[in-house]
């Protein structure tokens, strides 16, 4: 990691998540790719999917795409959200100064190559990710695969939920501002976002769970062996949140 406050910020999110990391260089013969060219390219975006096929264990190429999006969008938000969570100035999370690396059959690290972050408030941060980044993208690996545009967005509002989730699980009742945050980003994504999911709370003394709830499926349940995600909408909602609240009062008494 480069000194300087790309450096000191990812250190920050790390303190908190140790997981949220990112590279600042990424040489293409270690396997990285530029994500710009990613959304300028049909066939290399469907040649990436394609090669994650057999370790998803899925023969479908649109459960392939709609996972590899998942993931996607998960990495390229990864620091610029969770930056903003702890009230950090942000990563760039532009296309151009970004690459990622696929491991374990998914994109799995994010490169970035921009060390100056900035001092976004939730528009700003909401229009950089979105609309100039994810936008274009799912754009592009709509334009090489069949898939439903909803499903592909409802994959990314669960990526970010879940960068910002991470990042609030300090404590047994998490850190009330990174929720307030969370409010304050969803409601300016409203345009990309809006109806594919919402954040639901339980409470217990000495014990608090905050949820994302989604409104579509990622068709993981379709790969060989795969099953639901915990947010997702096939879930039976009575069912999710009796295990939901029998998990809290499990982690009070611990």
């Amino acid at each position: 990691m480069s000194k300087g406050e790309l450096g000191r910020v990812a250190a920050a999110v790390q303190a908190r998540v140790p997981y949220l990391s990112c590279a600042t260089d990424a040489p293409a013969p270690d396997g990285w790719i530029g994500c710009a060219e990613l959304v300028a390219d049909p066939s290399l975006v469907r040649h990436e999917i394609e090669a994650t096929m057999p370790g998803r264990r899925t023969d479908d190429i649109q459960v392939a795409a709609s996972l590899y999006v998942q993931s996607y969008a998960y990495r390229v938000a990864s620091l610029a959200v969770a930056a903003y969570a702890l009230d950090l100035p942000s990563p760039s999370c532009e296309p151009d100064v970004l690459a990622v690396l696929v491991q374990r059959h998914r994109p799995a690290r994010i490169a970035v190559l921009d060390p100056v972050c900035h001092r976004l408030d939730a528009p700003a941060l909401a229009a950089r990710l979105l609309d100039g980044h994810l936008r274009p993208f799912i754009a592009t690996v709509r334009e090489s695969t069949r898939i439903g545009q909803r499903l592909l967005w409802g994959n990314v509002a669960s990526a970010i939920a879940s960068i910002f989730g991470a990042v609030h699980s300090v404590g047994p009742c998490g850190d009330p501002a990174v929720r307030w945050r969370a409010e304050l980003f969803h409601q300016a994504a409203e345009p990309w976002l809006g109806g594919l999911g919402e954040w639901s709370q339980l409470e217990r003394p000495g014990a608090f769970g905050w949820y994302w709830n989604r409104t579509s499926c990622c068709l993981w349940y379709q790969t060989d062996g795969g099953w639901y995600c915990e947010d997702c909408s096939l879930h039976d909602r009575a069912e999710l949140e009796a295990s939901r609240a029998a998990a809290l009062v499990g982690s009070e008494r611990s």
